[in-house]
Order: structure tokens, then C-alpha cells, then sequence
């Protein structure tokens, strides 16, 4: 059996697709579910990536920012996690919103690196990456 290295929660009705069967694919339709949404599906350091899909309008009733510290440890060390906050509809991201996304990467023992905007749509992904904390370029004199 292979085993697969990317993840792709989508919260509520955020994509209206499945991936391919090479990706691990769990649909969350409850905030408290979203802690478990990988128990059993994925090894720890076994994934090379993430994917956290949600509507800017089901942001508040299902994105759980303690939930990022969970997956943290199934990802392989430098490895991705993305979440994407999904606007579309004239809808704008909430402030609030995206502070609590960086935050939650962060407090969740992630590297944030990138907040990228979709132009057309104006939804945003924010990336964030698992390291040692050892490959700081500014640490290197000894």
C-alpha cells in the first residue's frame, strides 16, 4: 500500500470536488471534528502537505485555531500546511479572520511564510511551514 503524503480538509461546503485517490480527503462539517479530521488517516512526519479549505462565511462556525497543533506533528519536517479562507461572492476577508489564521499556525508550532491573495475573488491562503527552527539564516555565527 502506498503510502499517501497530502491532506486536503475542506470545512462545510468550501469545494465542490474530490481529489484523486492520491490525496488523504476529509470533509468537516462541525468545528469540534476538525481536531480528529486525520486520527488514523496520516503517520506523524508522513505528510508532506496540508490543505485547509473554508468559507469566509462558515469561518467563525467551523475553523478551530487550536486544531493547527494536531496536525503539526504529521507533517514531514519542512513540510506545508495552507490554509485557504475562501471569499468569493463580493464577500471580503475578515480581519479577524485572517488574524486568527496566522495566529493559530504560529501558536501551533509552525514557521509562518506566506499570505497570498487570490486577485479576482479575493480570497487568501497562508502558508506556513514545519522546521527545526535551526535554518535561520541570521543564526549562523558561532
Amino acid at each position: 500500500m502506498t503510502q499517501l503524503s497530502s491532506a486536503l480538509l475542506t470545512l462545510g461546503d468550501a469545494m465542490f470536488f474530490k481529489p484523486t485517490d492520491e490525496v488523504i480527503c476529509e470533509r468537516v462539517t462541525a468545528k469540534e471534528d476538525l481536531v480528529g479530521a486525520l486520527d488514523g488517516k496520516a503517520e506523524d512526519s508522513s505528510l508532506d502537505v496540508i490543505h485547509i479549505v473554508v468559507g469566509e462565511k462558515d469561518f467563525d462556525r467551523l475553523y478551530d485555531e487550536d486544531s493547527i497543533s494536531a496536525f503539526q506533528p504529521l507533517l514531514k519536517d519542512g513540510g506545508e500546511l495552507t490554509v485557504h479562507l475562501l471569499c468569493g461572492d463580493g464577500r471580503m476577508a475578515g480581519e479577524d479572520s485572517m488574524n486568527t489564521i496566522q495566529a493559530s499556525l504560529v501558536v501551533g508550532g509552525l514557521r509562518f511564510e506566506q499570505l497570498a491573495q487570490g486577485i479576482e475573488d479575493g480570497s487568501y491562503a497562508f502558508t506556513a511551514r514545519k522546521g527545526s527552527g535551526d535554518k535561520s539564516d541570521d543564526d549562523d555565527d558561532e
